[in-house]
């Protein structure tokens, strides 16, 4: 019986096509963490959830990065698996009473500062504590098909603040990866929306907060 839920990530042709190149950015692993130039421009930002009246809320960030400019329906396949990844990672958190809000750029935002300066906008705005980066991408030069997800603590929500203060995003605090070979089998059969449970039912213990103990 087929799954009505399943998506594949890509076909082979995609693949194939993959193979001639690949741009990645890693928005928060490559850019340089922290307050921008007022002058960025921030992009607009995929509809997130209602706000969250507490301030411990989670930002779900998620963007593919096999942008390519010569493949518009590849790009539109990774949007769709990167899409269908964040929002499952959304639901074990959610289940588990944290608060989310979903944030999801599409692979042809390359602009990395134009990026982090929405991200960052967003996390002020939302109030969000922490960032949960999720990905979902092919990466031809060793041969993987890789599935992450990455914690970032937000710095300066809490506590006191200086006047125009700015928060910023700190190093990593917990990356959880998943690898597997790159070929057309492994792209036709990723279910991405399966994968993105799986890995967050492993990742609510670096997100949700330590029971209380009895005194």
């Amino acid at each position: 019986m087929s799954n009505p839920h399943r998506r594949p990530a890509l076909s082979s042709r995609s693949l194939r096509a993959l193979r001639r190149g690949f741009i990645g950015v890693s928005l928060l692993g490559q850019a340089t963490l922290g307050t921008l130039p007022a002058q960025a421009q921030a992009p607009e930002p995929a509809p997130a959830s209602a706000p969250t009246p507490s301030g411990r809320c989670v930002l779900l960030f998620g963007q593919g990065r096999n942008f390519d400019p010569d493949q518009p329906a590849a790009n539109r396949r990774w949007d769709e698996v990167n899409g269908a990844f964040n929002l499952a990672v959304r639901e074990p958190l959610v289940a588990a009473g944290l608060p989310v809000v979903n944030m999801v750029l599409p692979v042809t935002a390359t602009d990395v500062p134009r990026n982090l300066q929405g991200l960052l906008a967003e996390v002020q705005r939302r109030g969000c504590t922490r960032v949960l980066e999720t990905s979902l991408f092919a990466d031809p030069q060793q041969g993987l098909l890789i599935a992450r997800l990455r914690v970032y603590p937000v710095i300066g929500l809490l506590g006191p603040q200086a006047p125009g203060s700015q928060p910023r995003i700190g190093a990593v605090a917990h990356t959880q990866q998943k690898e597997f070979t790159l070929d057309a089998r492994v792209m036709d059969r990723v279910n991405p929306s399966r994968l993105g449970r799986v890995m967050a039912e492993e990742a609510l213990a670096q997100l949700a907060p330590a029971p209380s103990r009895a005194p």
